[in-house]
């Protein structure tokens, strides 16, 4: 099966036994404009929930004309596709997020952020197991009312989402030693 936003859609349905929908995009059952209404929303607030290998980016901007009207020296418009910024390179300054611009002290900022990837078919498979039983947990109240279906299908996402997220972390080897405790890992929601 070729992954699509409507076969993302449809295993969601399927995991809280609801019928299929014919095409996301078209369908006009209550069904499909449910899924229509959380797709979009539940894709982005998961990929800007961790640093996914694949919606990872890079990007060097250019300063704006305009200059900030206090603290900052310079002010950079993020990419347009910029979920999530992660860090500047070569560079200690501090650095503030303020709607769609960056705010530094810096002259030049190598970015690297969260990009927002819409096509499924760019999806890492763990990642597509996570959103579709997001969708499913979002979606199982709405559709069936069945609290009991819905709590079931977030269990089910907490186990994904950790095995998901230590698969994509071991994918990453950077230049720094990290040590963490258990007891760190515990309490910060990290799998190391």
């Amino acid at each position: 099966m070729a992954i699509s936003e409507t076969s993302i859609a449809n295993l969601a349905l399927s995991k809280i036994g609801v019928p299929r929908i014919t095409n996301i995009d078209t369908t006009t059952s209550v069904t499909a404009q449910q899924c229509r209404e959380h797709y979009d929303i539940t894709r982005d607030q998961l990929l800007r929930s961790h640093e996914w290998g694949f919606a990872l980016a890079r990007s060097t901007i250019t300063a704006d004309t305009a200059t900030p009207d206090f603290e900052w020296d310079h002010q950079y418009s993020l990419p347009a596709d910029c979920l999530r910024a992660l860090c500047l390179y070569d560079t200690d300054y501090p650095y503030a997020i303020e709607g769609t611009k960056l705010l530094t002290d810096s002259d030049t900022v190598e970015l690297k952020y969260i990009s927002q990837i819409t096509d499924p078919t760019k999806f890492d498979p763990l990642f597509v197991e996570v959103l579709v039983l997001q969708l499913a947990v979002n979606l199982a109240t709405v559709l069936t009312q069945d609290v009991n279906l819905a709590e079931r299908a977030a269990g089910e996402l907490q186990v994904k989402m950790r095995l998901a997220r230590n698969r994509n972390f071991k994918e990453t080897k950077s230049g720094q030693e990290v040590s963490v405790t258990w007891n760190d890992s515990r309490h910060s929601g990290r799998n190391w």
